[in-house]
């Protein structure tokens, strides 16, 4: 078993918020003089909706993760997780696909590269990259 903590990601807050002024803008843009132009209210509302509710899934995105390799399971957000596929590993992201043990629910785990101390990264890093799913 290896655990860690995990922090709040501002890089992935700016991220998103730099994802979704891009989309904003090129909506404004591309429906400005078109038949959409009265539904870019519309399009710009459900655009702000989608970052609010982006940055409040990256804020809970912290507490104590544990990794059990052998079993493949972790232990976030106070409950035991599945980890369904083989997870993504990039240089500056990990996604996992989870499944909870208490209700079955599935769960995508979006982990950057500031969400860990750099020597817990490295070591998550290889810890899932050694995991065999199949």
């Amino acid at each position: 078993m290896w655990s860690t903590q995990l922090n709040i990601s501002y890089l992935q807050i700016y991220m998103s918020t730099a994802f979704y002024c891009l989309l904003t803008c090129a909506s404004l843009i591309i429906f400005a003089n078109t038949a959409l132009n009265a539904y870019t209210f519309v399009i710009v509302l459900l655009l702000i909706t989608q970052w609010w509710r982006s940055i409040c899934y990256f804020r809970t995105i912290k507490g104590e993760l544990a990794l059990f390799d052998y079993i493949h399971q972790i232990y976030w957000h106070n409950q035991r997780w599945h980890i369904m596929r083989k997870p993504l590993l990039f240089r500056y992201v990990i996604i996992l696909n989870l499944k909870s043990r208490h209700d079955g629910k599935r769960h995508t785990l979006f982990l950057m590269i500031d969400n860990l101390m750099p020597n817990d990264w490295r070591t998550l890093h290889y810890h899932l990259n050694i995991i065999d799913l199949s």
